[in-house]
Parts: structure tokens; C-alpha cells; sequence
């Protein structure tokens, strides 16, 4: 089987799915690892001008051989910019600074369920009744997690900063997954990818300059810096976001986006190896029921039909 016949296979699907969840694992981590030592838009900005440089040489030519179709969906991509790349990156950074990296990957696995309901407000795809018990077993999960299980902290509606944050770029990330399903196979994969880092990295610059009051101010490049931008541009940003929108065009954006269940354990691990962040049991706990509600709300229909459908040997 040829190349192009097998990325496009349910396989190949899964596989880069996964390369993708092993690339992005480590983000939470690095934007917690990071947090006080250099601004958000800045860190954001250089990460994605190295990506940016690094890609150029791999997508520069299929980005000009297409750039009719670029001009033709321009809209989508900076949506898709904005939502994944540069608003997106900015606030986990923010978060970063309050935010733990556990709480961080486990609220933002709330995007499948946000995808559902933007499909159906904005879609008018018809929710299942399913849908809705697993979308408030896992708003429940969420207020366990944020509240750290105190009910009198739940009384009071109050949050951290952080949490609220993450929260938004779920919602970011579940416009992100709507928009690149719908770009899928108008454009290649690389044009998307360069198109991405080209669009995102314009769009951070005016953030970069509000947070900087209008001055181009250079940080100072410690060891941990560079390697965590290096981690970031590369890992985290041009392979993260290449097998991510390869497996969104081989297996559809619902299922690619299921995977974002296995973003809170990839996380924990990594938080607990490389900053020794401890994970304790309202943590695991939270996870847990988020993870129940949204399984629920996806399969919950699909698992009563099969119930029904079965056959009585009685």
C-alpha cells in the first residue's frame, strides 16, 4: 500500500493520533515549568516564530503552489490560527501561573463534549439524551477538580484563575477540531500545518506588543528557556500539530478528539517526572468522573441500542 493510500487509513488514523498525544503530553507541563519566568505572548511568540522557521524549508513550496486555496479559505485558517496557535497558547500559558499541570490537562478534555455543542447550535446536529447526562456528570467532575471537593468553595462560585482559562481554550480547541474538519481535504496537510505557523505567528504579535507596552523586549535565554522552546516549537507545536490534523483527515474529528482522554494520565507522568508535581486523590478522583461523563455521553446511546438489539437466549 502506497503512502497516500495508507495515511488516510483508520490505522494510520490511530497512529497519528497517538505520535500527537506523545507530542503534546509535555505542554501543560513546560507552560507550568515556565510560569513566572517569562511573559505568556513572548514565550507564545518565540515558540511560534521557531516553528515557524523550522517548518518554512518543509512547507513554504506547497503553501505557494496552493496559495489560491489559501486565499480562498483564509477565514477558516485564522480561525483555526487564532483558536489553536495564538489565542489558544497564550492563555495555557497565563494558566501556567496558577493553574497545576493535572487540573490544566484534565479540564481542557471537556473539548469533545464543547464539539457536541457546537455541532448541535451551530451544526443543528440533535443531541442524544445521553449526551446530555454525560455533559453534567462531567460539569460536575470539572467543579470537583477546580473546587478541590469543598462544597463551600462550590457555594461560592469561585474559581481560580487558571481554571477559568483552560476552560476557554477548550471551547477554543473544540472550534479548532469544528473548523479543521472543515478545511480537511481542501487543502493539503502541509499547506494547513504552514499555514497555521504563518497566520498564528502574525496574530500573537499584537498580544506580544500589549504585553509589552509597544516595546520589543528580549528575554534572557537561561538553559531551561531553550530547551523548553525547543520542546515546544518542535515537539509540541509542527509534529503535535501535523499528526493531529492528519488523523482528524483519516478518522473525522469526533474520534480524534476522544483521544484527548488520554491527555490527564500522559500529563500526570510527565508533570511527576520532570517537575515533581504531586498528584493527589481529588485529582484522581475528578478525573475519573469527567472521563465517566463524557464515555457516557458518547457511547450511552450506542450501548442501550446494542442492549436492545441483543439477542435472548432465555
Amino acid at each position: 500500500m502506497k503512502w497516500n493510500e495508507f495515511k488516510k487509513t483508520q490505522k494510520a488514523g490511530y497512529i497519528f493520533i497517538l505520535l500527537g498525544i506523545l507530542n503534546w503530553s509535555g505542554n501543560f507541563v513546560a507552560a507550568r515549568g515556565l510560569a513566572g519566568s517569562i511573559d505568556p505572548a513572548t514565550l507564545n511568540l518565540m515558540r511560534w516564530v521557531l516553528a515557524t522557521l523550522v517548518f518554512i524549508p518543509f512547507g513554504l513550496k506547497a503553501f505557494i503552489r496552493e496559495r489560491e486555496q489559501v486565499a480562498r479559505y483564509w477565514k477558516e485558517l485564522s480561525v483555526i490560527a487564532l483558536c489553536g496557535i495564538s489565542l489558544y497558547d497564550t492563555l495555557v500559558f497565563i494558566a501556567g501561573e496558577t493553574a497545576e499541570a493535572l487540573n490544566m490537562s484534565l479540564i481542557s478534555t471537556l473539548s469533545p463534549l464543547l464539539t457536541a455543542l457546537i455541532a448541535q447550535f451551530f451544526m443543528k446536529e440533535k443531541l442524544k439524551p445521553s449526551m446530555y447526562a454525560g455533559i453534567a456528570v462531567s460539569t460536575f467532575g470539572v467543579a470537583l477538580l477546580v473546587t478541590d471537593g469543598s462544597l463551600d468553595t462550590l457555594l461560592g462560585m469561585h474559581f481560580a484563575k487558571g481554571d477559568l482559562l483552560i476552560l476557554c481554550t477548550a471551547m477554543m480547541s473544540a472550534i479548532y477540531n469544528t473548523v479543521v474538519g472543515k478545511v480537511t481535504g481542501k487543502i493539503s496537510q502541509t499547506t494547513l500545518l504552514m499555514s497555521c505557523c504563518l497566520f498564528g505567528t502574525l496574530y500573537i504579535v499584537p498580544l506580544y506588543l500589549f504585553e509589552t507596552g509597544g516595546q520589543i523586549v528580549i528575554p534572557e535565554f537561561t538553559y531551561n528557556l531553550v530547551v523548553s522552546l525547543i520542546y515546544l516549537s518542535v515537539f509540541a507545536s509542527i509534529l503535535c500539530y501535523l499528526f493531529w490534523n492528519m488523523a482528524v483527515e483519516a478518522i473525522g474529528a469526533s474520534k480524534a478528539a476522544l483521544f484527548y482522554y488520554t491527555l490527564p494520565p500522559a500529563s500526570a507522568v510527565v508533570a511527576w517526572f520532570v517537575i515533581h508535581e504531586p498528584v493527589n486523590i481529588n485529582q484522581i478522583i475528578s478525573g475519573m468522573v469527567i472521563v465517566s461523563g463524557i464515555l457516557f455521553a458518547l457511547y450511552g446511546g450506542s450501548l442501550t441500542m446494542m442492549r436492545r438489539k441483543a439477542p435472548n437466549y432465555g
